[in-house]
């Protein structure tokens, strides 16, 4: 089984519902903050909260609100806190060609048309057969309302061009990932990543310089989300990439954190040692999964180091991004030997999905 979050766009909302909307974010928000002002006080119900309610919420607003300033302990304000509700309150229908959510509010359940794409679709088709709803959100972007909607659903096994065919994936901090399979490689180069960072890093010690607090928090949230979608961008180019070589098998290292490499430019480990690979390998996986590929994680060790053609390891092979053996004389970029290496699970396997 997997999880996965739809994003489903309300249809043309009128002006009435927008206001009607931004006003249970709002109340959302105060609510939330209103407790955090009172010290996250513990024990509380839907109906012992209103007391720190600015304006009437719908029950399970409140609840889910309470779990979330209990979670969040080190959140002093929540900018914006937006509502949620669980599968029971949430309803999703199909009235002729369009989807509808119907959800609480302050004023009472409102049902709205969704703009839904065709794997949304067929996605929401299955509820209650083989998908599974979860929790949602309302949430505004760009001007736009959505309902982010978790669903939960089995891994659909699809035909492999090849089942024998193992591609292995290395990461690092140079390029954030290579991946070889079959004698082809693919590099997604870290430089663009790591300027990025360093721009966001200079533009918050500035803002810290000038007692930007606000700006601080909101463009580490932008940093943050750009980051994301990165990993999401680069795990799908991946995977599309090993289903045209008709890849049945992706092997990646089982890190608890990306290997500390060194390198001469002094702020490169503050732009990319944070950078979230067990993320980018999380969605690499998930996103082989649904696309029947099959995932095996590897141990780390001497993969980096190990010559690929006769097998000798040693420290010495390596030199940068140079790897030449000292028995047989192979030589190569570093990284595609770890990534070949990697596909060959030389250290033994740590476990498969």
């Amino acid at each position: 089984m997997q999880t996965i979050t739809l994003s489903l766009r309300l249809h043309r909302p009128t002006k009435a519902k927008i206001k009607r909307y931004q006003e249970l974010v709002e109340r959302t928000t105060a609510f939330a903050n209103n407790l955090v002002a009172a010290g996250r006080p513990k024990g509380l119900t839907s109906r012992t909260a209103r007391v720190y309610l600015t304006g009437d919420l719908p029950s399970v607003v409140i609840n889910q609100a309470l779990r979330d300033v209990a979670t969040h302990r080190d959140v002093r304000t929540f900018r914006v806190l937006w509502p949620s509700f669980n599968n029971q309150n949430l309803r999703l229908k199909k009235v002729g060609d369009f989807w509808t959510a119907s959800f609480p509010t302050q004023a009472g359940r409102v049902r709205v048309p969704l703009a839904v794409t065709s794997r949304q679709a067929a996605i929401l088709e299955r509820l209650g057969r083989d998908v599974k709803q979860g929790a949602a959100k309302l949430y505004k972007k760009r001007g736009r309302w959505y309902i982010a909607l978790s669903v939960t659903l089995p891994v659909e096994e699809k035909k492999i061009l090849s089942a024998d065919k193992v591609a292995g994936i290395d990461m690092g901090l140079r390029y954030l990932a290579v991946v070889y399979a079959g004698g082809e490689t693919l590099f997604f180069p870290g430089d663009q990543a790591a300027y990025v960072r360093r721009r966001y890093h200079a533009l918050r010690r500035r803002m810290g310089k000038a007692k930007a607090l606000k700006a601080i928090r909101q463009m580490k949230d932008k940093e943050a989300r750009w980051m994301k979608d990165q990993d999401h961008k680069i795990s799908r180019a991946i995977v599309d990439w090993c289903l045209a070589r008709g890849v049945g098998t992706i092997r990646m290292e089982k890190l608890e954190d990306i290997r500390r490499r060194k390198t001469r430019k002094r702020d490169l480990g503050r732009s990319l040692h944070s950078w979230s690979f067990y993320r980018l390998q999380q969605f690499i996986a998930y996103k082989a999964r649904l696309s029947g590929i099959r995932v095996e994680w590897v141990n780390p060790k001497d993969t980096s180091r190990t010559c690929p053609r006769c097998g000798h390891c040693a420290s010495e092979n390596r030199s940068g991004i140079q790897f030449r053996c000292r028995n047989c004389g192979f030589e190569a970029h570093a990284d595609v030997v770890g990534a070949w290496n990697i596909s060959f699970a030389i250290s033994g396997l740590a476990e498969a999905e």
